[in-house]
């Protein structure tokens, strides 16, 4: 489970750093968004937060449940804040970054499933 884990976490963090270059103006391909910098500022550290713990699942850290934990838990808050802000006019909205929100939430939320399942799998063993 643990690399189902890491999987998720990498691929989400590998979006907040596609989100955050996004939002410095940088075109990626065909994608570009408008620049908005908090949005770069928010992403990026929510990368930085996944990719620290993705680091403690791959590391096998004793408490990678609880770095784990807090990396997805900051990365969710990151793009609810994000939406929020979009959804009272703080920003230009397109489809794509609407697109990339739903993505974030999607693999947010498959990671604290999975480590739900690894809390749980890990306290059956136990008994």
């Amino acid at each position: 489970m643990r690399i189902v884990l890491g999987l998720l976490m990498a691929l989400n963090a590998a979006l907040f750093v596609f989100g955050a270059i996004q939002h410095t103006g940088v075109e990626i391909g065909r994608f570009s968004e408008p620049v908005i910098a908090p949005a770069a500022i928010v992403e990026s550290v929510c990368a930085l937060s996944l990719l620290w713990g993705l680091w403690a699942v791959l590391r096998d850290s004793p408490a990678f449940w609880r770095i784990a934990l807090t990396g997805n838990l900051m990365a969710l808050a990151g793009v609810l804040l994000g939406v929020v802000a979009l959804a009272a006019g703080r920003g230009p909205r397109t489809a794509s970054n609407d697109n990339l929100h739903v993505a974030m939430l999607t693999l947010s939320g498959l990671s604290l499933s999975a480590l739900l399942i690894t809390q749980l799998l890990s306290s059956l063993g136990k008994k």
